[in-house]
């Protein structure tokens, strides 16, 4: 029975929640470290209001500030947005770096347009998966 308090994890503290659901998404991705002119190509692999992981073939540190350009599937409106890489590990199945990333500057009707785009895929994925329980 639950009193309300959050759960705690294995050393006495509370578990890491998002604050944004992310879902899958696979996109390109425009991206550039701050303060660098070269622009590089990356994509998305999962997508939320609060950030997005991007597949790369530069491993990058944690920490680094990059610039992301991108279109949310279905939109035409490109995206700014600039972010700080908080995970960062390498996939040798897919031969890819995977880098996690906050968002730390997005314009707000930007990041309205993300979460509308992932309440609509939560809400499909549900779908699908009643249709596929019947």
């Amino acid at each position: 029975m639950s009193d309300g308090t959050p759960s705690t994890a294995n050393n006495g503290e509370a578990p890491y929640r998002r604050r944004y659901v992310r879902v899958a998404a696979d996109f390109p991705v425009t991206w550039m470290r701050e303060g660098s002119e070269e622009s590089k190509d990356g994509i998305s692999s999962d997508l939320g209001g609060g950030g997005v992981r991007l597949s790369t073939d530069e491993d990058l540190p944690l920490g680094a500030v990059l610039i992301l350009r991108f279109n949310v599937p279905g939109t035409q409106r490109e995206m700014l947005a600039k972010g700080r890489i908080v995970l960062s590990f390498y996939n040798a199945e897919e031969q890819k770096f995977f880098h996690g990333i906050s968002f730390t500057h997005i314009d707000p009707r930007d990041q309205e347009e993300i979460v509308r785009y992932v309440a609509a895929e939560v809400q499909r994925l549900a779908l699908e998966g009643e249709a596929a329980a019947d």
